[in-house]
């Protein structure tokens, strides 16, 4: 009966010593509220423009954008040590709930966006995996942590500032689907050449231009498919993405 007892006791203690290294899990702030670099991911100057934009956004608008490098989050899910870590450091106005926690932790390979209320309508999480695919996964395919960083924290002042109908701006590099496409007037062009090429081809040569032409493109398809039958891999590139993709958003 008495080690049912001490046994019952000792759950609260238990409980409450998880509780405790939970939150000790999480660095108190230093400096600017900002840039909270544990990490060391990123260069004095890099720091310095960083928390001018977020000085300047907490000014105009009371949004607080901040960024919290960490080396690892103990055993922590990313989620889970993002939205303590957002509660801990008390992002945003009060009133409007207008924060926004950027977390990276290297040794996990994780990141996450936590968003304050008052702007879920602005990041929809649809809206924030679009932001990371675009603007932070090249980069961190690459290990460029600093850029990684600095590229999402400017792209996030960019969004949060044209809610506010702010004119100042960041710059932030972002390679999405699409991007930099040719216009349609460029594609009808090139459909005329190309038509008045093969027309002149088969009026004068029978068609020996587009027919080398044709087999020259389909070489490489050839090529891939006589390797995929004798066993090779293929789309190594894609399938890296995929698994970056995966690392650091799982």
């Amino acid at each position: 009966m008495k080690k049912w007892i001490y046994g019952i006791l000792l759950i609260p203690l238990v409980f409450l010593s998880f509780q405790k290294v939970s939150a000790e899990d999480i660095p108190k702030p230093s400096g600017d509220i900002y840039i909270q670099d544990f990490a060391d991911l990123l260069p004095k100057k890099v720091k310095k423009e960083m928390a001018e934009l977020g000085t300047y956004l907490d000014e105009q608008t009371g949004a607080q954008l901040s960024v919290l490098t960490v080396p690892s989050l103990q055993n922590t899910p990313v989620q889970d040590y993002a939205e303590k870590a957002f509660r801990e450091y008390k992002l945003g106005d009060k009133d409007k709930q207008n924060g926004i926690l950027l977390l990276l932790a290297v040794q996990d390979r994780k990141i996450y966006i936590e968003v304050g209320k008052g702007l879920e309508a602005t990041f929809p999480p649809g809206r924030i995996g679009e932001i990371l695919d675009a603007y932070t996964l090249p980069f961190l395919e690459k290990d460029n942590f600093q850029v990684a960083i600095s590229n999402t924290y400017n792209q996030l002042f960019n969004e949060i500032a044209i809610k506010y109908e702010l004119d100042k701006r960041a710059s932030a590099k972002g390679y999405e689907y699409g991007q930099g496409g040719s216009s349609l007037l460029t594609i009808l062009i090139f459909m005329f050449v190309f038509l008045g090429v093969v027309f002149l081809d088969f009026k004068f040569l029978g068609g020996a231009l587009c027919f080398a032409l044709l087999r020259i493109l389909t070489s490489p398809l050839r090529r891939r498919k006589k390797k995929k039958q004798q066993g090779g891999t293929s789309s190594h590139d894609q399938a890296k993405r995929v698994k970056v993709r995966e690392r650091y958003r799982r």
